[in-house]
């Protein structure tokens, strides 16, 4: 009796053994299972982008449209930091205090780390490198491009198109967008904030600029304006890579035919006759058409008897005054000048409405009243593009928000942007076409609005003046998107990668061990 009870109490130890064998064999395993998915993430971390963005309205996500482009790029692209990886951020927190009176922008420098390294997440024919401007690499990079004037911090993008290279450099005012505060001028300086960062258009723009075999070219005339406007228009274009030269010209004789578009921003000095004939003839472009003229327009100036003569001929109307929106919920604060402008819903077919895609609303103030007219031509279509509300009335230059010599008679609705279109077909049958853009103001693109990334200032403009240069068949626009919030990743400091680091590669093996052995003595002795 006493060994058949021996004997089954062995038989129970065994079976226990046995069976807390194989909980330790699963646990080994599943452990095993924890190891190999850290070492797979942080090997597929190397390759591949693997970050979740957090932050409000994805502002520190790459566009969709930004990395569908990068994906596609088939040519081999060097896309060269002339900065240590480590330091980076430190030495141009350094340089943007010693230069700009910059401080505590950091984070931005930190993101533009993050941001660049993530390019070749995204295709592996983008190169990313960081060359130390103390190595002898650095030098043979300054030797190789010794007119650019490369500095710490600059980044070089470059690319073969067959045997001629193209590159561009990116500098400091590239990729951080600046606010001065000229408060202490008075006293012989001034300060400077950063205001975002523009890394992603300026490197996705570089990109494209070396990738692609055309490059479209602007001129833009200052010499009929009282102010200069086109700073901000110039660096949009530039980061689209669109050529652009600005002319101070005080008479326009003639336009070069090497240019694709003709720009008047603001004009308060109107147009001899000559001058619009030179117009007129650069857009008949003997007869092949292909061109295209902008016209922001400045509330501030006199008539252009002129000028408005030559957009009448277009089917572009030109009246005198002011828009003035009654409905203030269509206004900024208590600015009745500064406006909402929509999209217009036209079913003309002869409008291409492709140029409004993802065009919201935009944010003017001081708008000419334009209206569409009677083109001279009969190969001339106009069509409205933006209009206002149908609560808008024209004030007289000069009025005050209070305002109030109207009746409901008076609000109507009225052009903010006209595009006007010339079209015909050369010998070979092939559609070719002209175009001229009326903007109701200059502050479509001049203008603290024009910087928010919530309106469409910046994109209505630029795909406009793509069009009208012949220059919008890349199917991608880059637009400045100021980054405002440091990203999730960087919210994660050096102790709290330690902390994950000791909690998943520490603790929770050393827990499943201890658990599995737990469970063994206990099987072992039931």
């Amino acid at each position: 009796m006493k060994n058949k009870e021996k004997n089954t109490k062995k038989l129970r130890s065994q079976f226990a053994l046995k069976k807390g064998s194989y909980s330790v064999v699963i646990i080994a395993l599943v452990l095993a299972a924890l190891i190999l998915l850290n070492w797979l993430v942080s090997v597929l971390g190397d390759r591949f982008h693997l970050e979740f963005d957090m932050s409000p309205e994805k502002i520190n996500s790459m566009s969709k449209e930004n990395i569908e482009f990068i994906e596609g790029v088939k040519d081999e692209v060097n896309v060269t930091v002339c900065a240590d990886e480590e330091t980076y951020p430190s030495y141009m927190a350094s340089y943007a205090g010693n230069y700009y009176g910059i401080s505590g922008a950091d984070s931005y420098f930190e993101q533009t780390v993050s941001i660049i390294n993530k390019y070749k997440s995204y295709n592996k024919k983008i190169k990313i490198s960081f060359v130390d401007p103390q190595s002898s690499e650095f030098t043979a990079v300054a030797q190789k491009y010794p007119n650019s004037g490369i500095s710490y911090g600059d980044i070089i993008v470059s690319s073969n198109k067959g045997e001629n290279e193209r590159y561009k450099k990116l500098g400091f005012t590239d990729i951080y967008n600046l606010q001065t505060d000229d408060t202490y001028a008075s006293y012989g300086y001034s300060t400077s904030t950063i205001s975002g960062n523009n890394i992603e258009t300026a490197l996705t723009g570089a990109i494209a600029y070396c990738t692609s075999s055309k490059t479209s070219k602007v001129v833009i005339y200052t010499g009929h304006s009282a102010d200069d406007y086109s700073s901000s228009y110039v660096k949009l274009l530039k980061d689209n890579n669109i050529e652009v030269d600005v002319l101070t010209d005080k008479v326009i004789t003639s336009i070069d035919n090497e240019y694709d578009a003709v720009v008047i921003m603001a004009p308060t000095g109107d147009f001899l006759d000559s001058e619009l004939n030179a117009i007129s003839a650069f857009l008949d472009n003997g007869g092949n058409l292909s061109k295209g003229l902008l016209y922001f327009a400045d509330s501030t100036c006199p008539s252009l008897p002129n000028l408005e003569s030559l957009l009448s001929q277009w089917g572009i109307e030109v009246k005198s005054g002011l828009l003035f929106e009654t409905n203030p919920n269509n206004t900024i604060g208590d600015d009745p000048m500064t406006m909402g402008m929509y999209p217009a819903e036209d079913e003309n077919e002869d409008f291409d409405n492709s140029i409004l895609k993802d065009i919201s609303f935009c944010l003017t103030g001081y708008n000419v009243p334009l209206t569409l007219g009677t083109p001279a031509d009969n190969l001339i279509k106009a069509n409205a593009v933006m209009n206002t509300l149908g609560s808008t009335v024209i004030a007289p230059v000069g009025s005050k928000a209070d305002y109030s010599d109207y009746t409901d008679s008076d609000k109507k609705q009225y052009q903010s942007l006209i595009e006007a279109k010339k079209e015909n077909y050369n010998s070979d049958n092939e559609k070719i076409e002209s175009y001229v853009y009326a903007f109701g103001s200059i502050e479509y693109i001049q203008s603290e609005w024009a910087e928010n990334s919530r309106v469409s200032n910046k994109n209505l403009v630029l795909a406009c003046t793509e069009r009208a240069a012949h220059a919008d068949d890349s199917g991608i626009s880059f637009i400045s998107k100021t980054i405002t919030d440091e990203s999730y990743s960087e919210s994660v400091t050096e102790s709290g990668i330690r902390t994950i680091r000791i909690i998943f590669v520490g603790l929770v093996p050393i827990i499943m061990i201890a658990i599995g052995i737990l469970v063994f003595v206990r099987r072992k002795n039931a």
